[in-house]
């Protein structure tokens, strides 16, 4: 009886918690569409936008093309890549030739300007950037034509130094991309915003993110943020420890995920996994309370019975019915009913995600390998049969 009261406790538990996050999230997501009726001014700070590119991401071409429908006064679009060889060299010289309107220069980066890899492009765009605001956007993501003030009217308040975006996966083809997009829309996105209305010190995310160019810089630039793996993380601690506030637009972007694997989607959210270990500890080993089938699974199997079997269902359908809510609003379409029972087997995949942080430190990450330490700070290590690093090949987009 103990045993089943136990299990009952924290099936509870969980329940409780999974609600109180879709509450925050629901409510956070009405009352913007409530307040979404404001005109856009026709003055605006000039604003660059630094895209660090690498690989071929899924439809990275339609990615692009969307930031040339932005509706905005004043902007420029700096692309990074790292070698005139990579692909992303030509797709990127081939928006900037079809869209002479736009100001928009391809720069060639220096690949060793910080251990991290998207960093040491973020040093060379940031060296070149003329605006007043920067927007750090990832190659995978797509925009609609409001994005920019949706992150500028953040800014307008002083105390405010830093604006992060909510995102929402889309596009999927595959089981891995189906996956990973109903990770962003049913978890992440979820907990970001219900994270962000209780904490005190707000998550960032560097999907795409705004600061003042002069705060920037005064805190030292991308730079000081070189040699962790969470870069955004640790910009958005150097903003509020200089006693700024961040905030989190609710005008999602959509991450594009289309044809990945499930194989990939495993590698990198256990490296996410290690990564949150590494600096939110007590988040970390509390992530799985936000998993209520995955929780009522375990109990109902080991303590078997009518009142966990209860739960378990209940635990279900409660979940699913979240994860369809979540996607519905972000998307403004509903989930494919074929798609709903993937949320089971997202939990799961995740649980496993979650677990293999246990094993260890090491990563591979855009073709680099790394020993990932206490704050996300990154070592370089030796690839398993070889001396050197490997090039960086996989996509910049994290």
């Amino acid at each position: 009886m103990i045993f089943v009261g136990f299990a009952v406790a924290l099936t509870t538990t969980s329940l409780i918690l999974f609600g109180t996050m879709m509450v925050l999230f629901v409510g956070a997501i009405v009352r913007r569409a409530r307040l979404d009726t404001e005109t856009e001014p026709k003055v605006g700070p000039r604003v660059s936008i630094l895209k660090p590119l690498a690989g071929q991401d899924d439809d990275l071409d339609d990615n692009l093309e969307s930031f040339a429908r932005l509706v905005y006064p004043d902007f420029e679009i700096l692309f990074g890549v790292a070698s005139a060889s990579d692909p992303a060299w030509s797709v990127a010289s081939s928006f900037v030739a079809r869209h002479p309107e736009i100001t928009a220069r391809v720069v060639l980066t220096v690949p060793d300007a910080a251990i991290n890899p998207k960093v040491a492009q973020l040093v060379g765009l940031e060296s070149v950037a003329t605006g007043d605001v920067c927007v750090i956007s990832d190659s995978n993501v797509r925009v609609s034509p409001a994005y920019l003030w949706s992150l500028v009217h953040g800014l307008d308040d002083p105390t405010v130094g830093m604006v992060t975006s909510l995102f929402v996966g889309s596009g999927e083809r595959t089981l891995g991309a189906a996956i990973e997009n109903l990770q962003l829309c049913a978890s992440s996105a979820p907990g970001l915003v219900a994270m962000n209305a209780v904490a005190a010190r707000p998550i960032t995310v560097g999907k795409s993110m705004a600061m003042r160019h002069s705060d920037l810089a005064r805190l030292g630039g991308f730079g000081k943020v070189g040699g962790v793996l969470a870069e955004d993380h640790a910009l958005g601690r150097l903003v509020l420890d200089a006693g700024f506030s961040i905030k989190t637009s609710l005008e999602p972007i959509e991450n594009r995920n289309v044809t990945g694997t499930l194989r990939r989607t495993v590698e990198r959210h256990t490296r996410w996994s290690k990564t949150r270990r590494t600096i939110l500890p007590l988040g970390f080993f509390g992530e799985p309370l936000l998993m209520p089938a995955a929780i009522s699974g375990l109990c109902f199997a080991l303590v078997p019975g009518l009142t966990m079997g209860i739960l378990f269902g209940v635990s279900c359908v409660v979940q699913v019915g979240g994860a369809v809510a979540a996607v519905y609003l972000l998307r403004g379409r509903a989930l494919r009913w074929w798609h709903a029972p993937l949320e089971l087997v997202r939990t799961l995949v995740m649980l496993c995600c979650w677990a293999g942080a246990f094993g260890g430190g090491r990563i591979e990450w855009r073709g680099h390998h790394f020993k990932v330490r206490r704050g996300s700070v990154i070592v370089p290590v030796a690839a398993p049969g070889i001396r050197t690093r490997a090039p960086a090949r996989e996509r910049l987009a994290a």
